[in-house]
């Protein structure tokens, strides 16, 4: 598909074609890794509390999918992946899959934005965004993380591929370390978050957002009910330590919520009858070293499908993976976004029907 063809179906067919715009509580969480999977909500070192209702344990207790039917849930993946999202959802929405239709949606980071997107009817906005930038990456240059990257930045990144196991103390040293981290990147970082986003609003009240608290290392997860606008949430839930933010969410200074043992967070949707789960990659070990992946976090994605499963949710994973003809990326490579818009695509006529016959 050539760059004009692209922006024909992205920029002027998504609007017209894209409608995207009784189960059981568990009382027990079934066999995550039981050595590291649940995380509680912790106290500051200080001893002094932050309750403000954003902290959830892993896994999410009284978790909000419980009595949904259709779930969506949205890994994050840098650039490559948000564009790839908006060719994959176009192209299901032409074999006639309504992915709004999902009853809870729960975004992390670049999932953050599409979910947003999609739960609010922006999608041929973030698409016509995505898809000029495509054709004029060095433009995202001037507002995305600065690739050339200070001694501060590059620690807070190794120490995300230095962890071994996800404890909470190891999740707090991530935050240390973003804390630290001198980016210089922030407004800018955030204004393009709210070109991509096109509102403040948060635009569903169907839609979840994840973070993670760099000083406590707690999980968070965002809603309507919060008060936040949908852009900050975005900005935060996508602020990679070294590479962009910590980003304020009220009164918590937040990290990226892919800095978890969790790239999916798929717990908040567990006891829906159904959920479609987007991720990346598969949790496979050469993740990092193919790019699909920013840290070396042991991710839980399978034991979570599993425990889904175990208490009556039916999953469909799908993964991304990497482009063809490409053994390594860079997920925050803007000159990813055009082959990220045609694979998504190409994928989504290939799944189509699968994943219609599991939705419908």
């Amino acid at each position: 598909m050539d760059l004009s063809s692209r922006r024909h179906f992205l920029v002027t067919s998504v609007g017209a074609a894209i409608t995207l715009a009784g189960t059981k509580l568990f009382a027990k969480p079934h066999d995550l890794d039981k050595t590291n999977a649940i995380i509680p909500s912790l106290k500051s070192t200080s001893g002094v509390i932050v309750n403000d209702g954003l902290s959830h344990p892993i896994p999410y207790l009284q978790a909000p999918g419980i009595g949904k039917d259709r779930a969506l849930v949205l890994s994050g993946g840098g650039e490559y992946l948000l564009s790839w999202y908006m060719g994959y959802f176009y192209a299901l929405s032409q074999s006639g899959v309504d992915l709004n239709l999902a009853d809870i949606i729960i975004g992390t980071s670049a999932g953050s934005v599409a979910g947003a997107a999609l739960s609010g009817g922006h999608l041929k906005h973030l698409a016509a965004e995505l898809d000029f930038f495509a054709d004029f990456p060095v433009l995202l240059n001037d507002l995305a993380p600065n690739l050339e990257l200070s001694a501060s930045q590059r620690r807070a990144l190794q120490t995300g591929l230095d962890v071994k196991n996800t404890g909470p103390s190891i999740i707090q040293s991530v935050g240390r370390a973003a804390m630290a981290a001198h980016t210089i990147t922030g407004n800018n970082y955030a204004t393009t978050l709210k070109k991509l986003v096109g509102e403040n609003y948060w635009p569903s009240s169907k839609l979840f957002i994840t973070a993670n608290d760099c000083y406590s290392g707690e999980r968070l997860v965002i809603s309507a009910q919060d008060g936040i606008s949908i852009q900050q949430t975005c900005t935060a839930s996508s602020s990679w330590p070294g590479l962009n933010g910590p980003t304020w969410l009220n009164d918590r200074y937040c990290m990226d919520g892919g800095v978890c043992q969790t790239s999916t967070h798929s717990d908040v949707v567990m006891g829906a009858k159904r959920a479609l789960i987007i991720s990346l990659s598969d949790a496979s070990s050469q993740a990092v070293s193919e790019g699909l992946g920013l840290s070396s976090f042991p991710n839980t994605l399978n034991q979570e499908i599993k425990a889904l499963d175990a208490n009556g949710t039916k999953a469909l994973l799908i993964t991304a993976g990497l482009p063809p003809g490409m053994k390594s990326i860079n997920l925050l490579d803007p000159k990813l976004i055009g082959p990220g818009l045609r694979y998504g695509y190409v994928r989504g006529v290939a799944d189509a029907r699968m994943v219609k016959l599991f939705w419908d």
